[in-house]
């Protein structure tokens, strides 16, 4: 379907985490590690990295990643309509930490090599955090969720989901609350995402750790045995009972009289029909904990009933889940195949959910001893994503990698400044769109763009457009013309600066990837320089030498060679881990986020880069900006300066929307500086280490950086003059056209290149409406070797008064540039992709946003219920339990109060504090009436609303315009 457009139309279609330090890293100089182009023939022909991930890890490529943000995004939604608050953890966690939790599992952390300082292990698990994080925090009521990489050095089986990293997604209700109702509600969870998620029929088994020790107990089972005997019996799921028991026998030394009587109680199964024979059986009737646990499952399977899921569930004695810190409920959800119509018993294929509740594990963390009783579940991610990742395989479904929803396209030549105003008009109002890094591109390859990518729309501007002041917008699926610890309100801060950044990053097509938090070893090695001695190496335990990464680009570099990409727009945020001296005031962290974006992909460096393939052997891309995980990269053979002008933009939106106030992007390249260096007389062996002399002038001023020249570089007092007199210099496109006219730089090869690539990446600027704000600056250097030309860094700028003429920089938070030799490092045949990139200062920013709303006392709301559940009148809850299930079933955030008989002050208090604008309230008066009493807690404004229109009008007074 073809439609002509106006063009004046609104287009509305441990230790440390950090500020990102990327404004100024340390220059490496040649020989000592730094990052070198490879050249054919030298002698790092022959000691290539190995291409590979390690043992139970993968990438993500676009594809994969855009099906798991789907299924996280499903998970993430349910755990929001139950009112949970995120939280994050360090994946560093001190290693006495973590020992003593686990049992026989423990051999399976990860411990980092001892490099002096701490002695630290990889997180095993989501749990055992939280309840660190609980009870360092003192914290005795919560309710959240996270969701995050834990490692294993588990026995891989990756074509059954089972990895050493892999995501796990926890929710826990923490606090001392009325028997078994957050336990209810953590099944309900259970049940609404395994339905959501249409994976099939599954069956949650329930069980409670105290009727197990009761059965073991009146088994004739001595206590010291009770988890050895606990462990053989979670194998039950796995192999027959003959089995089980014989190994109780054999290995575990139980009677064979205890074994058996033991099986005739773990082989039963059923509902509350069972717990209530099993609640009248002569011997567990007699032991206290049997009877407890049995009295709760029964209250349990009450209120479940009132949920109206109890089809679903089972009580299982035969599940035992092996960890040691379980102290009551247990479940764990397994999905079932029915091989065919004539199979009675539905045959299990995997667990994909588990959890229970553990009332002990905070107390171990306290210094009182003081406990938190807790009770949580955890989504079986990993093993979700392998059942629908090979669902799409054999359905060969096509999954899009970005949202792009437009392609700017042109059927003519010379129309590349109209490209780039519309689609600069665009991306100014929202819209995402891309355009191919071409002058002059055919149509039909453009319209192929869009057909490949899932790109629906292509606004073609033309020359009879032009004159005509339309666009022509085509239908493309139709062919007819016509992507520390966090506290909740901090991961609130943080989550608003990631929306911000990842919509910009999507708005201009970028797609998502992500790679292992740790590398081989030697991938990592020497590509550092001296910033080498603050990687993480993980102890060797046996197996491969693993390091945690130190940024987010080498991993990039490695993800491209081995994969043999030369083209991809992609951005990753992601954490990485350096052990620096923190400076946590300053945002300066031991483990940080990056976002990075490129032509050739994003890191959660903040970090964008252009990676381009020139069929010569050449790659460039954006040197990982220091300290932030957030990136994005534009890789691919394109023509000039075209991609580095996004990139710009990029950061010139990102900046804007985040309104941290006045703000300068200086730009130059690092050809015009090896040029400048070249005519001031500077020997070719001096350059690096000159350009870290030149990269300090941001922090002193010309006179100290001189005298480190002279003094400590050997440079004669002339040459340094003579370079003073460039590198001060700073201006726009006048200054460019002097430079070009420099009697020395314009017979200088590199620095005329440069001067023209400026020229050039000034007048794409200016289309796109932003040269106000960038500043050829020849002072900029930054430090990293990798970079082979146009370099750039964004600074916030503050005004000490209103009589100071000239802005001062108060911290990058931004930077980039384009880097050719990466790739080509881990390329077998040294065959280079060029890159362009930047990385977003997260860090900083956060800091920044951070210490703002502080300073101003602004209450952040760290969820997004709706409506809260609320009775006036004792003996309420079965209706409360009734409302909310509709509630949650309907889709609507809700919460209740976990207490038989609140006060409605207490319910009304609870709404305040936490930012919940509604609350329904049910009584005797509106049950037989029909109706539920809805409460605007900010007016204190009451109306009935009918039952049957409540989730209307809930949907109604929530949505935002």
């Amino acid at each position: 379907m073809l439609r002509v457009v106006p063009l004046a139309a609104g287009w509305l279609l441990p230790r440390g985490p950090s500020v990102p330090r990327f404004s100024r890293v340390r220059a490496w100089p040649l020989g000592h590690g730094g990052l070198r182009p490879w050249r054919a023939g030298s002698a790092e022909a022959g000691r290539r990295s190995v291409l590979k991930t390690p043992k139970g890890t993968r990438d993500h490529p676009p594809a994969y990643t855009a099906l798991r943000d789907r299924l996280l995004a499903a998970v993430v939604t349910c755990f929001k309509r139950h009112g949970a608050a995120a939280i994050d953890t360090p994946v560093l966690e001190l290693r006495e930490t973590l020992m003593g939790k686990y049992g026989e599992e423990a051999k399976l952390i990860y411990e980092l090599q001892d490099q002096g300082g701490e002695l630290l292990a990889l997180r095993y698990d989501l749990t055992v955090p939280f309840a660190r994080y609980l009870a360092m925090n003192k914290i005795t009521n919560m309710k959240r969720y996270h969701i995050a990489k834990v490692y294993r050095r588990d026995n891989p089986a990756t074509t059954r989901g089972r990895y050493r990293e892999f995501y796990q997604c926890d929710f826990d209700i923490a606090g001392q609350f009325d028997p078994m109702i957050p336990d209810a509600e953590c099944l309900k969870i259970v049940h609404e995402i395994l339905s959501d998620l249409q994976l099939g029929d599954f069956l949650i088994k329930v069980n409670d750790r105290r009727i197990l020790n009761g059965i073991f107990a009146v088994c004739g089972i001595p206590e010291s045995k009770f988890v050895t005997v606990c462990c053989t019996v979670d194998k039950l799921d796995k192999v027959p009972w003959e089995e089980v028991r014989g190994e109780m026998v054999g290995e575990k030394g139980l009677s064979p009289e205890a074994a058996d009587h033991i099986g005739e109680y773990v082989q039963l199964h059923g509902g509350l029909e069972l717990i209530e024979r099993l609640l009248q059986d002569p011997k567990l009737s007699q032991n206290k904990l049997a009877k407890e646990g049995l009295g709760d499952m029964k209250l349990l399977f009450e209120y479940l009933t009132l949920f109206g899921i109890t089809g679903k569930i089972s009580f299982d004695l035969s599940l035992a889940r092996g960890l040691d810190y379980y102290t009551g409920v247990i479940f764990e959800a397994v999905l079932l195949q029915q091989e065919n119509e004539h199979v009675e018993e539905p045959v299990s294929v995997g667990s994909v959910a588990g959890g229970g509740r553990y009332d002990e594990l905070v107390g171990m963390f306290d210094p009182k001893g003081r406990k938190v009783p807790c009770v949580g579940v955890s989504i079986g991610i990993e093993r979700i994503f392998s059942i629908l990742e090979q669902r799409m395989k054999a359905s060969g479904e096509k999954v899009r990698t970005t949202e792009t929803q437009v392609l700017v396209a042109t059927p003519h030549k010379h129309l590349l400044a109209a490209r780039l105003k519309l689609i600069s008009e665009l991306w100014g109002a929202g819209i995402k769109a891309e355009m191919l890094y071409k002058k002059d591109p055919k149509l039909l390859k453009q319209l192929q763009y869009c057909e490949d990518t899932g790109i629906p729309l292509a606004a073609i501007v033309g020359e009879q457009e032009l004159t005509d002041g339309v666009v022509k917008l085509r239908d493309v699926a139709t062919r007819v013309e016509g992507t520390r610890d966090y506290s909740p309100k901090q991961m609130a801060i943080r989550e608003r600066v990631f929306n911000a950044i990842i919509s910009c990053f999507k708005r201009h097509g970028a797609e998502v990837i992500d790679t292992p938090v740790f590398e081989l070893k030697e991938t990592l090695t020497g590509k550092y320089g001296e910033d080498s001695k603050l990687i993480y190496d993980l102890k060797d335990q046996g197996g491969e030498l693993l390091s945690l990464r130190y940024d987010l680009t080498v991993p990039f570099a490695r993800y491209l060679a081995m994969n043999k990409i030369t083209n991809i727009k992609r951005y990753h945020i992601a954490k990485v881990y350096r052990r620096d001296n923190p400076a946590m005031t300053r945002g300066r962290y031991r483990e940080f986020y990056q976002c990075t974006s490129a032509a050739l992909g994003w890191v959660f460096q903040c970090h964008f880069t252009c990676v381009t393939y020139t069929g010569s052997g050449t790659f460039l891309t954006e040197a990982a900006l220091a300290q932030l995980p957030q990136d994005f990269d534009i890789a691919g053979q394109f023509d000039p300066m075209i991609p580095d002008a996004e990139c710009l933009k990029i950061v010139h939106e990102i900046l804007s929307d985040l309104q941290l106030g006045d703000f300068l992007i200086k730009v130059n390249d690092r050809r015009i500086l090896d040029g400048m260096f070249a005519v001031c007389g500077v020997p070719d062996s001096k350059f690096r280490t000159i350009c870290s002399s030149v990269d300090k002038l941001d922090k002193v001023p010309w006179e100290e950086v001189r005298g480190e020249m002279v003094g400590e570089k050997g440079l004669s007092p002339e040459a340094a003059d003579h370079i003073g007199e460039y590198v001060q210099l700073h201006g726009g496109l006048e200054l460019i056209e002097r430079l070009l006219q420099d009697p020395k730089l314009s017979q200088n090869k590199l620095a005329k290149e440069g001067l023209g690539d400026m020229k050039l990446l000034f007048e794409y600027l200016t289309l796109f409406g932003i040269t106000g704000k960038i500043s050829f600056d020849l002072s900029l250097a930054r430090g990293l070797d990798y970079y082979t030309g146009v370099i750039f860094e964004a600074v916030l700028l503050q005004q000490e008064n209103e009589h100071v003429e000239e802005p001062v920089s108060v911290g990058s938070v931004a930077g980039g540039g384009r880097y050719d030799g990466l790739v080509g490092m881990f390329d077998p045949k040294g065959r280079k992709v060029p890159c362009v990139g930047v990385s977003i200062g997260i860090e900083r920013i956060f800091s920044i946003l951070e210490q703002r709303v502080e300073a101003s006392e602004e209450k952040i709301r760290t969820t997004e219920t709706q409506v809260l559940v609320a009775s006036a009148q004792k003996k309420l809850l079965e209706e409360r339990l009734k409302l909310i299930a509709e509630l949650w079933d309907a889709g609507i955030k809700a919460e209740v109060l976990y207490k038989k008989n609140p006060k409605l002050l207490n319910q009304l208090q609870y709404c305040e504090d936490t930012g919940i604008p509604l609350v329904a309230i049910v009584g005797e008066q509106e049950l037989k009436d029909g109706v539920v009493k809805l409460r605007v807690v900010a007016t204190r404004e009451e109306v009935n609303v009918r039952r049957e229109s409540l989730v209307e009008e809930i949907r109604m007074r929530t949505s935002h315009p």
